[in-house]
């Protein structure tokens, strides 16, 4: 499978990761070992091509990311916990990134849609996809520490 695509994923992270206000990232091959995984939101890509895109991090990156998307909402988190607002927020982001990237996708021909996310709160959270026949893992780092990209997919026509 052309590698392009899975770039395109990567491509929508960086811009929604840019347009919440982090401009100064670095995007390296993943070393986000599973036991940093404390929070994971993931949801399904269906269609011509059908996968996953996950963004997982530890607590402490997740809850730093999130501030940045309250404060630019004019709202301060100081001194809540991670609860459930912080929770749909990384499930937006998730939506964001995807719904980009499946537009990029129409624009390749591809015609794909995405799934609700499902958000995971643990220690300790492994992924493992072995259907897929591609993928790309990236970590994304910035102010708000290290957050890591999984997309995977295989082609349905």
């Amino acid at each position: 499978m052309d590698n392009s695509i899975m770039s395109l994923f990567v491509t929508a992270a960086k811009d929604v990761f840019s347009e919440i206000g982090f401009l100064d990232l670095s995007v390296t091959d993943s070393t986000f070992a599973a036991e940093h995984a404390e929070i994971v939101s993931s949801l399904g890509i269906v269609g011509d091509l059908q996968g996953y895109f996950v963004l997982r991090g530890d607590r402490e990156s997740v809850y730093n990311f999130v501030s940045k998307i309250l404060s630019n909402m004019g709202m301060d988190s100081e001194g809540e916990e991670f609860g459930q607002f912080h929770k749909e927020a990384v499930g937006e982001i998730v939506n964001q990134v995807s719904g980009r990237a499946v537009m990029m996708l129409a624009e390749q021909g591809y015609d794909c849609n995405i799934t609700p996310p499902t958000i995971l709160m643990g220690n300790n959270i492994q992924i493992d996809m072995k259907t897929l026949e591609t993928h790309v893992t990236r970590d994304i780092r910035g102010p708000y520490g290290t957050i890591g990209i999984f997309a995977g997919i295989k082609k349905m026509k």
